[in-house]
């Protein structure tokens, strides 16, 4: 693979729905063929290949925070991945705990997202330490529903305490909140 091909190189987005399998068969040939080709695109193919690893190895060792889809948390369910769910109602609390067979930590928030078109969210352990926020966070309108996976590794090193969570409702005229969540952890 020494030589370049004359054709445009790849995108980055093409790139990645290549290497996650998302192209069409279409897609997917030419990708394959240009790939033969070209030095630059295998490097750049590398390097997503690269980014990727390191995402799920952060992912799964619990070292990020972060909010995703009730899809995402099937794909881990199908591929047998120990997840730990939490469902907490509109402005309510739940006990949790995390046990050392845990894989993912989730928590499911109930929330009123008809017609909201951004969310943005606060998180806070006490008054004292102060808040948190989290920016135009992906969220599901139909469901009625946030999720949340905080890190792992960090819960399960933190004594007993409560965990806050507000989300708020970002429009022309600024946010409101649209829910708040106490998260009871347990040691």
């Amino acid at each position: 693979m020494n030589r370049e091909s004359r054709s445009p190189h790849l995108s980055f987005d093409s790139l990645v729905e290549y290497w996650l399998g998302e192209s069409d068969d279409t897609a997917a040939q030419r990708a394959d063929m240009h790939l033969l080709a070209c030095d630059a695109c295998g490097i750049k193919l590398d390097e997503v290949m690269a980014l990727a690893q390191g995402v799920h190895r952060s992912f799964t060792d619990g070292l990020v925070h972060t909010f995703i889809s009730d899809a995402f948390v099937a794909r881990l369910l199908e591929r047998r991945v120990r997840v730990r769910q939490y469902h907490v109602p509109h402005n309510g609390s739940v006990n949790c705990s995390v046990e050392p067979e845990d894989d993912i930590l989730v928590g499911r928030l109930e929330a009123p997202l008809e017609g909201v078109s951004r969310v943005d969210v606060a998180i806070s352990r006490s008054l004292a330490d102060g808040e948190h926020w989290v920016h135009d966070i992906p969220f599901d309108a139909v469901r009625g529903e946030v999720v949340i996976a905080p890190k792992l590794l960090a819960l399960r090193d933190l004594p007993t305490h409560d965990m806050h969570i507000r989300l708020l409702a970002c429009d022309g005229e600024g946010r409101h909140e649209i829910g708040h969540y106490t998260f009871h952890h347990h040691a």
